[in-house]
């Protein structure tokens, strides 16, 4: 990754002061406490995480393991250019600059996963977007709104497969505007890939009990 650039990404959330990154990113500063610096508690879908300022590590706020190097940089982006757009209405990846030539990946890496774990399972695939706080939406098929971050946005679509009748399952997933002040297209699949890794985790925790 991107050493070099998430190093500059962290020297440019230093030079913001905590309290502009607060008020447009709504998040929580934690100023240095019993011999930790300051650093900021994000709500990232249904769970939150903590970025500690002076060492750029991303832990989960719970468990205190580190998150995925991805969602790290994702993280610390928003919250080191984030200018307080609203989210805004939803755009597909083709929006992005050079948002076509990623439509591979997001074929390969969101939509395959996807399809293959709930394709044919309405009721998994309800259940797992609540788990993880989606918010249900009237737009076509099964659809669910999340936030990745407060103010960066996901809505994720899947028509349902149907085998009596051939029909093959499929997928959309959009972003809320807000996402190409400051996301490349490369980044918009990768948070779209952690939504589906976290469905994903959401079915299989939920089968275990």
């Amino acid at each position: 990754m991107q050493g070099e650039e998430l190093d500059a990404l962290l020297a440019e959330l230093r030079q913001r002061p905590p309290e502009q990154v607060v008020k447009l990113c709504h998040v929580v500063h934690l100023p240095p406490k019993e011999g930790k610096g300051d650093r900021f508690l994000v709500n990232v879908l249904n769970g939150s995480y903590v970025l500690d300022l002076a060492s750029g590590v991303v832990t989960d706020a719970v468990t205190h393991k580190p998150s995925q190097p991805r969602l790290a940089h994702l993280l610390v982006k928003y919250l080191a250019k984030y200018m307080g757009a609203k989210p805004g209405e939803w755009v597909p990846l083709e929006k992005f600059p050079s948002g076509q030539s990623y439509a591979g990946n997001m074929m390969r890496r969101v939509y395959r996963p996807l399809i293959e774990h709930f394709g044919y399972d309405p009721v998994g695939f309800d259940t797992a977007c609540r788990a993880i706080d989606g918010e249900k939406e009237k737009f076509g098929g099964l659809s669910y709104s999340f936030n990745l971050f407060p103010m960066m946005r996901l809505l994720l679509q899947l028509w349902v497969g149907d085998e009596r009748i051939y029909r093959s399952p499929t997928a959309n997933i959009m972003f809320s505007s807000s996402y190409l002040g400051i996301f490349t297209a490369e980044e918009a699949v990768d948070s779209a890939e952690y939504l589906v890794s976290e469905l994903v985790k959401a079915k299989k925790k939920g089968s275990k009990t």
